[in-house]
């Protein structure tokens, strides 16, 4: 492994990275070769709730239109009478949906809107977005819906008026072989999360920094860039990529593997109210999965078996990280106890099977 020096907005920092992490860093900074240009921008809850479990049923009026499942726009699906929208509808997704006779508008949605304000912990750019949208077209389009799909029971209970059914994401990655879990190698760490979890990585990076220091074997990586908490940004055992684009991110995590991934999150009703998509980010990382002892993981994840629950006092997460790093065996059987929880839960045919029901799709 080699050291390389790399430059992104305005940061400089030389930090050790394998080689596919230096392809997807290169790609993703325009220094590699050029992608093609896509016709949708990929969203990960599409992919995770909607168009990997039903991709062969998928097209659209110019690429396969004998497909019964047919794509109006980037979040919009039809078959039949009945439409499919995937988190956000802009003024023309509102404008296709009443130019149809649909007797039958789905709304599947993985945020708490009606939770947003100033104590959710969200960056306040973020939540001003989502407020927006929420004040917006969101109203608009709920004067349409009739039946809403959420991973949460947080998220339905704010739709009585509505049919509310609870649905889990799919495990749209493979799951990652458990050989990098060999003693005499560095300990790699994972904060697999967007900007939007900023403040919960906050609460414990005090912490995290004293890891990365007492180990230099201990190596962090995230995906926050100039957006990581400062005591993180000039260690030299930790590395702060670029947010990926969702096709990028799903290459990196087919190619890389981690030891153990961390997902912290602040008591919020916004963070009891998300999904389990991080518990299928760490099992395709072959990593050990450490979360917040809270809903949505207090629900799912059996401590010491398929992963760590812990609370928000950050001594609790560094003492944790020392001891995984310390003791490989235990990461390794953690790391297998979640990809079997993943696989169980993450089931690609129960979201398939779940929306040939709904939408009343041949078998």
């Amino acid at each position: 492994m080699r050291e390389r020096a790399f430059s992104w907005s305005g940061y400089s920092r030389v930090a050790l990275l394998p080689e596919i992490v230096r392809r997807v860093v290169r790609g993703r900074l325009g220094l590699g070769n050029a992608q093609p240009a896509q016709k949708h921008k990929h969203m990960p809850s599409i992919s995770l709730y909607f168009t990997d479990p039903l991709s062969d049923l998928i097209g659209s009026p110019v690429d396969h239109p004998g497909r019964p499942i047919q794509r109006l726009s980037r979040t919009v699906f039809a078959y039949g009478n009945t439409a499919v929208v995937v988190r956000y509808a802009q003024k023309r997704d509102l404008q296709v949906l009443r130019s149809h006779p649909f007797t039958k508008i789905y709304l599947l949605i993985d945020d708490d809107l009606e939770s947003l304000d100033e104590a959710d912990g969200l960056p306040s750019d973020y939540r001003r977005k989502l407020i927006g949208y929420r004040e917006g077209p969101y109203r608009r389009l709920m004067e349409m819906v009739t039946d809403v799909v959420a991973p949460s029971e947080n998220i339905l209970r704010g739709y009585h008026r509505k049919r509310a059914i609870q649905l889990d994401p799919a495990q749209c990655h493979q799951a990652g072989a458990l050989g990098h879990h060999e003693p005499g190698r560095p300990f790699d760490v994972v904060f697999a999360a967007t900007r939007s979890h900023l403040q919960d990585l906050n609460h414990i990076a005090p912490a995290l920094a004293e890891v990365l220091t007492a180990r230099p074997d201990v190596r962090l990586t995230t995906f926050l860039n100039g957006h990581t908490p400062r005591c993180l940004r000039n260690l030299p055992n930790a590395i702060h990529l670029p947010m990926m684009e969702w096709n990028s991110y799903r290459a990196f995590v087919a190619e890389n593997r981690f030891h153990a991934a961390i997902a912290p999150a602040l008591d919020t009703p916004f963070n009891r109210a998300r999904s389990i998509s991080k518990l299928h980010d760490h099992a395709a990382y072959g990593a050990a999965g450490i979360y917040t002892s809270q809903q949505p993981f207090d629900r799912i994840v059996i401590h010491n078996k398929s992963g760590l629950l812990l609370s928000n006092e950050p001594s609790e997460w560094r003492d944790a990280l020392l001891e995984l790093a310390s003791k490989r065996e235990r990461a390794h059987r953690l790391a297998a106890g979640g990809q079997v929880l993943s696989q169980t839960l993450g089931d690609m045919r129960r979201v398939r099977n779940f929306w040939i029901r709904e939408l009343g799709l041949p078998d």
